[in-house]
C-alpha cells in the first residue's frame, strides 16, 4: 500500500511538471513595428537643398548725421543675406536717386553644399558741411540663387549743427583810436591840432566784442552780416559829433571847448589855442545803439 501510494504521488507530481512545461496553444500576439532609423549621411546627401533667398538685415550707422563745419562724418550700411548670388547697395539722396555702387558678387554655392549660404556686404559714404540736409535712403538690391530680385530700404537723416549763441544786448562798443594833440610841448597861445578816428566794434570771426569792456564772447561768424547788429572788427563811424574838453593842470574841472564832426571815414581834426598846460579830451556821447567813448592827451605849454 505504501509503495503504491508513493507511486501515485510521483505520477501526480510529474503530471504537474509536464503541464507547467508544455507549450501553450493560445493565439499568437501580433508583432510590434520596428523603430525607424535616422537617415544616414549618404541618404541626406542625396536630397538637394532648396535655396531660400532673403535679405536678412540692413543696418545703417549712424542713423542721424550731424554736420559740423570743418568736419566730416562717415555713414556705413551693413547688409546680411542668405542664398544670394549678388548684391548692389546704392544711396538715394533727398529729392532723387543717387548712383549705384557697392556691388558684391558672391557666386553659386560650392558643389556638395547642402545648406543655406550666408554672406555679408557693406558700403560707406562721407558727409561734410556742404552736403545737402534731409532724409537719405539706402537701397539694397540682391539677386537670389533662384534668379529673383529682392529689395530692402533703410533711411537716415542728415542735418547741420544748430548753435544758439547769445545775441549781444545793449549798444555796440565804440572807441576813439589814435587821438593826438600836437605839437607838444607847445608855446603859449599857439595852435594845437586835435585829431583821431571814431570807430565802432563789429563781428570778428567767431567772436564779438562785449559793449562794456571790449572783452570777447563767442557769437558765430554766420551771424556777422551787415544788416544785423553784430560786429566785425573795428569799423569807421562817420557823421558823428565829437565834443572837445579841456582840464587845466591842477584842476579837477572839465571845460567844454567845442564840437567837431567825423568825416565819411570816421576821422576828425580840429584846431584850438593852447594857453595853459593840461589835458585835452574828446568824447563821443553815444546813443541808443552806440556806446559812448573818449580819449585824452596831456599837453605841456611853454611860456617862451
Amino acid at each position: 500500500m505504501v509503495k503504491r501510494a508513493a507511486t501515485t504521488l510521483v505520477a501526480v507530481a510529474m503530471g504537474v511538471t509536464a503541464l507547467a512545461t508544455a507549450p501553450a496553444y493560445a493565439d499568437p500576439a501580433a508583432p510590434s513595428p520596428s523603430p525607424k532609423s535616422d537617415p544616414t549621411p549618404a541618404e541626406t546627401a542625396r536630397k538637394p537643398y532648396t535655396p531660400n533667398p532673403r535679405i536678412l538685415s540692413v543696418d545703417v550707422d549712424p542713423d542721424v548725421v550731424v554736420l559740423r563745419k570743418g568736419r566730416s562724418v562717415q555713414v556705413t550700411a551693413r547688409v546680411t543675406t542668405r542664398d544670394v548670388r549678388s548684391i548692389d547697395i546704392d544711396l538715394w539722396r533727398p529729392g532723387g536717386h543717387g548712383g549705384h555702387g557697392g556691388n558684391g558678387w558672391f557666386g553659386k554655392p560650392k558643389s556638395g553644399h547642402h545648406g543655406p549660404k550666408f554672406d555679408h556686404a557693406s558700403r560707406s559714404w562721407r558727409f561734410d558741411w556742404n552736403d545737402r540736409t534731409g532724409t537719405y535712403k539706402v537701397h539694397v538690391e540682391a539677386v537670389g540663387l533662384d534668379g529673383k530680385k529682392y529689395h530692402e530700404y533703410r533711411s537716415f537723416t542728415v542735418k547741420r549743427e544748430e548753435r544758439h549763441w547769445p545775441r549781444p544786448t545793449g549798444p555796440k562798443a565804440t572807441r576813439i583810436a589814435g587821438f593826438d594833440a600836437t605839437p607838444e610841448p607847445v608855446r603859449k597861445g599857439r595852435t594845437l591840432t586835435l585829431k583821431g578816428t571814431l570807430q565802432v566794434a563789429q563781428c570778428w570771426g567767431d567772436w564779438y566784442y562785449g559793449w562794456n569792456d571790449y572783452s570777447g564772447r563767442r557769437g558765430g561768424d554766420r551771424f556777422c552780416l551787415d544788416n544785423r547788429n553784430f560786429w566785425h572788427d573795428w569799423h569807421w563811424l562817420g557823421s558823428q559829433d565829437v565834443k572837445v574838453y579841456f582840464q587845466p593842470a591842477g584842476s579837477r574841472k572839465w571845460h567844454y571847448v567845442g564840437t567837431t564832426e567825423t568825416n565819411g571815414h570816421g576821422h576828425f581834426a580840429t584846431k584850438v589855442r593852447a594857453w595853459r598846460s593840461g589835458t585835452w579830451a574828446v568824447r563821443f556821447d553815444g546813443n541808443r545803439r552806440l556806446k559812448g567813448s573818449q580819449a585824452t592827451d596831456y599837453v605841456k605849454v611853454r611860456r617862451h
